[in-house]
Order: structure tokens, then C-alpha cells, then sequence
């Protein structure tokens, strides 16, 4: 009982210290000047490995926002459906934000996926190893009526991958103190299976392909500036 106590005043005061400082900061430049040199449907591969485009189940992704904003909050969307030779199966959603201030911000899964009356599972912080780096993701599972869909995500702000409203939050706080306004990128896959170990093992996979595909020069768009 004391630490739930505890957990809600830390997360209130740090509430509140985040809307002061949001107040306080006024950004007057942004992180990058390059969004416009770049197009999510091209520097994300259709075909690579044994993984292909799947047109016609497109319109089972739920949207990366469902709330009428997309239009103000992404410059740029890419919603496609993947299948291997093997018959598996991997949505994958990606929204661009030039603008990451307080209001514009890329809504994350959970908060998407909520709005859309999905039931959201227990949320975990992991790493998934690539051949270019550990990206750090959230894993999640959101699930209305029969549709059980595992989900990997993260949000890159600025430079960094953030995972889960802290994180994003604080990299956001951290740039408007250095008065830029850093872009933002959501990067989501997801699969429908009532197998949530498998589901990962096939999106892991999944991004270790697509992301050795990337053209090197194209990698920060999705993944920041990784540690080395």
C-alpha cells in the first residue's frame, strides 16, 4: 500500500514538474532540418529476405491514431502487411512527427489501441538484438473479442528510442531545455496470434531482416543514433 502510495505522488510531482518546465521552455529551433529528405515508402524495404508485401490484409492494422488527428500529428504514415514464405504474418506501422512538442506528440500504442476498445495486457521493457545494435522496445498485448494481437514498439525522439510515456517524455523535456524541438518517429509491428512467445520470436526475426535491408544512411530515421 505504502509503495503504491508512494509510486502515485512520485508520478503527480513529476507531472507537475514536467507541465511547469513545458511552460517555462520555450523551444525556438528544431533538432533536425532534414524531414524533408526523406520518404518512409521508400527507405523501408517491400521485399528482403524471404518476407514480402502483403497488400490485400492491409486493413486489418489498427491506425496509429483514432482519434481524427493524424493529419496534425504525422507528417508521414506507412502501414504495411508482411508475409514470409512460411505463411507468417507481420503488420507493421510507422508515423513520422517533424514537430515534437507537448500536443504533437507520436501516441503510442497503448493509448491508440485503448481508444480503439482494445484491452491492453501487461507491458514489458525488453531489447531486441539486431545485426545493427540492441534496439530497446515495449512489448505489450492488446486483445478485443477473438483478436489477440502482440505488439513491439518504440518511439524514437530526436536521437534517442524511447519506451512507455516517461521515457518519451523526459528526452522531450530534456531537449526543450536545450531549446530545440527534436522529430519524432513511432516504429510498431504487431501479429495476431493467441501465441504471444511465437508472435515475438517472428517479429524479432522480422526486424533483424528489415532492418540489415535499410540502406545505412536511412537507419537514423528509425532508430536514432544507437549506442555502440
Amino acid at each position: 500500500m505504502k509503495k503504491s502510495l508512494f509510486v502515485s505522488l512520485a508520478l503527480g510531482v513529476f507531472m507537475v514538474l514536467s507541465s511547469g518546465l513545458t511552460w517555462v521552455m520555450t523551444p525556438t529551433m528544431q533538432a533536425y532540418g532534414q524531414q524533408d529528405k526523406f520518404n518512409l515508402d521508400a527507405i523501408v524495404p517491400g521485399n528482403f529476405d524471404n518476407w514480402k508485401i502483403e497488400p490485400a490484409t492491409t486493413a486489418a492494422i489498427v491506425n496509429p491514431d483514432d482519434n481524427g488527428l493524424v493529419r496534425k500529428l504525422y507528417d508521414q504514415t506507412l502501414s504495411r502487411t508482411y508475409i514470409n514464405d512460411k505463411g507468417e504474418r507481420v503488420m507493421l506501422s510507422i508515423a513520422y512527427g517533424r514537430n515534437q512538442s507537448t500536443d504533437l506528440q507520436v501516441h503510442r500504442p497503448e493509448v491508440c489501441y485503448a481508444a480503439g476498445g482494445f484491452d491492453i495486457g501487461k507491458m514489458t521493457k525488453t531489447f531486441v538484438d539486431t545485426t545493427i545494435g540492441q534496439i530497446p522496445v515495449m512489448r505489450l498485448v492488446a486483445k478485443q473479442g477473438a483478436r489477440n494481437e502482440p505488439i513491439t514498439y518504440w518511439v524514437r525522439v530526436g536521437d534517442s528510442l524511447t519506451r512507455g510515456w516517461i521515457e518519451q517524455k523526459m528526452t522531450a523535456i530534456i531537449y526543450g531545455l536545450t531549446q530545440r524541438v527534436p522529430d519524432g518517429l513511432l516504429f510498431r509491428i504487431s501479429t495476431i496470434s493467441n501465441d504471444e512467445q511465437d508472435s515475438y520470436r517472428i517479429q524479432q526475426a522480422f526486424l533483424v531482416s528489415m532492418l540489415k535491408e535499410v540502406k545505412s544512411e536511412d537507419r537514423f530515421w528509425l532508430v536514432g543514433t544507437l549506442p555502440q
